[in-house]
């Protein structure tokens, strides 16, 4: 390519991650342009008015992965970005009517959890120390390279931690989870997060990373904790756009992408469904690895060994959503009406069962439905009034261990029927709803393939599973964000460190990019990565005193006190 090319780069899709790619790289100087085949900017970090008059975070729906420092370097809250936690992070409602809420306060969650069991309580703060020890062996990979898996495992036998990371990487939920709680409720509540976008159930080996992947979640600091963006999902990726813009980046939307051009073993540019061609130093493509690879490139350009590692990346495990319009909140079993309180303010987790997710998995491998659902909802008009008009509310419902192609069926026959099977079981548990909902919209792994352009509707863009995690994600052979096509990438959740809105491998994608425009050396970990990085202080001194049985016994006193909350808020804020 002699002539001055169009523009510097060139990104394919409008997810969040291609757009925290276009911010750096438009920061950088570069000339960015960002194509988005649908009507707005977001992918699945989007809100959409649905239904006229009210607005919903179509996919996904909460917030906690979105890096600090992503967050700080592009000035989200400057570009409108507000994040935000309402008084209960989840509300749990089980089979037998008893139910369960988490605080944003871990002392409130503790005195919550005694109710249930003693030992439980107990085991909880064992659990989260033992995971944010995991985070803080994990954490410092996130914004950089992707590791071989023997450099991670050998940062946890460094720190003398070699049962940390099987317990976290290699075993099932089930097997997990029964190391550390005694109560089956507790246990099913803890499953759910488990079960986000698999193709498994709590049996399954390897299902326990997705606590792994979640581990480094925070909000505002605190470690696992999450909350909402207000505006809806949506407001994230607005932010994101707004700041590329101010970078100097162009955003189209409405612009679909036919081809990336390939000319002489490298991408030249890309040609639009319209047939409009565009010329860019380099392509990076935010779509799946599977849409980037098999789609985008024409037949003949990429070696058929890889074609075929491609097409076997595991994209199976898909979730769905209903959005409803309502005119009156749930009232859940345990309470007297339906009043505005705490169960509706976070996420809500409705008949968690380990027995129904095991049922699940078995339908999932068969490409049907199973006789009941685990269902978690968000009723975020509660919190953001933005959302809805005054008497109204929205409220979304989400089903995971979805297959993504159903047996003797389709999707678009079944879509009507089996949402009629979700709310039969929503109504178990908020009777009232019956007669309160107005209208609906369903979001099915179908929707998510062709209306929101995810390969069979993996959300995380393929299996979270080890095989396919840190240096071997999505291949050996496409890690790094680099394909064998010279200058055409890869962003998306696809690449490490993988799914959920993290916006980290649109940054690292952005690292590889600016290093080649550059000539420079790949960016590397700092010789201080995971295994020689120390904890932070308070991490290290309560790590220190919970591993014995003296320092549990004061451990767990001292964090079932509220006045532990200000020593926590202090310690976000130095940390």
């Amino acid at each position: 390519m002699t002539a001055t090319p169009d523009y510097d780069a060139v990104i394919i899709g409008a997810g969040h991650n291609g757009l925290v790619t276009a911010n750096y790289l438009a920061k950088a100087g570069q000339r960015v342009l960002v194509l988005e085949a649908r009507d707005l900017v977001g992918g699945a970090c989007v809100t959409e008015e649905l239904i006229p008059g009210s607005k919903w975070s179509s996919c996904a729906f909460i917030a906690g992965l979105l890096r600090p420092e992503i967050i700080a370097e592009l000035e989200l809250a400057r570009f409108g970005l507000d994040l935000y936690q309402g008084d209960a992070l989840s509300f749990s409602l089980f089979r037998d009517g008893t139910s369960f809420t988490m605080w944003k306060e871990t002392d409130r969650t503790l005195r919550e959890l005694e109710k249930i069991s003693k030992n439980d309580a107990q085991a909880f703060l064992d659990f989260g120390v033992r995971l944010q020890r995991f985070a803080g062996l994990v954490t410092p990979y996130l914004l950089s390279p992707p590791p071989q898996r023997s450099e991670v495992f050998a940062a946890f036998e460094a720190a003398g931690e070699q049962t940390l990371f099987d317990e976290f990487t290699l075993l099932s939920v089930r097997d997990l989870l029964d190391r550390y709680f005694e109560d089956e409720r507790l246990k099913s509540m803890l499953t759910f997060f488990g079960m986000v976008s698999i193709f498994g159930g709590p049996s399954t080996p390897g299902t326990a990373y997705t606590y792994g992947h979640h581990s480094w979640g925070e909000f505002n600091g605190n470690f696992g904790q999450f909350g909402l963006a207000r505006g809806g999902m949506g407001a994230i990726s607005e932010a994101l756009a707004a700041g590329a813009r101010h970078h100097g980046a162009t955003i189209r939307t409405s612009t679909p992408v036919d081809t990336v051009i390939v000319e002489r073993g490298a991408a030249t540019g890309v040609r639009l469904v319209d047939g409009t061609v565009v010329t860019a130093a380099r392509v990076i493509s935010n779509a799946d690895p599977k849409r980037s690879l098999l789609k985008l490139i024409e037949p003949g350009v990429l070696g058929a060994k890889l074609i075929r590692d491609v097409e076997n990346i595991d994209t199976r495990g898909s979730m769905a959503r209903i959005h409803l319009l309502i005119d009156e909140l749930p009232q859940y079993l345990p309470f007297p009406d339906a009043a505005e309180g705490p169960q509706h303010h976070g996420h809500q987790l409705l008949g968690p069962s380990r027995e129904a997710f095991e049922e699940a998995y078995e339908a999932q491998r068969r490409g049907t439905f199973p006789s009941t659902f685990v269902i978690e909802a968000v009723t975020q008009s509660v919190t953001d009034d933005s959302l809805a008009p005054a008497g109204l509310h929205t409220m979304t419902l989400g089903i995971q261990q979805l297959p993504s192609e159903l047996t003797g069926t389709t999707w678009a026959a079944e879509k009507e029927k089996w949402a009629d099977l979700v709310l039969e079981d929503l109504f178990i548990y908020a009777p009232n709803l019956r007669e309160h909902i107005l209208d609906r919209v369903v979001i099915t792994p179908d929707d998510l393939d062709h209306e929101y352009l995810i390969t069979d509707g993996n959300i995380f863009h393929g299996s979270m599973m080890l095989d396919q995690l840190f240096g071997a994600r999505p291949l050996p052979e496409l890690a790094n964000y680099r394909t064998p096509v010279r200058n055409y990438y890869l962003c998306g959740s696809g690449t490490h460190p993988g799914g959920g809105v993290m916006g980290a491998n649109g940054h690292n994608a952005a690292k590889a990019v600016l290093a080649d425009a550059s000539g420079t050396a790949a960016p590397v970990r700092p010789a201080t990565a995971a295994g020689g990085r120390k904890a932070p202080w308070q991490q290290r001194v309560v790590g220190g005193l919970m591993s014995t049985r003296p320092g549990r016994w004061v451990g767990y006193r001292a964090a079932r006190q509220p006045a532990l909350r200000k020593v926590t808020a202090y310690a976000a804020r130095v940390r």
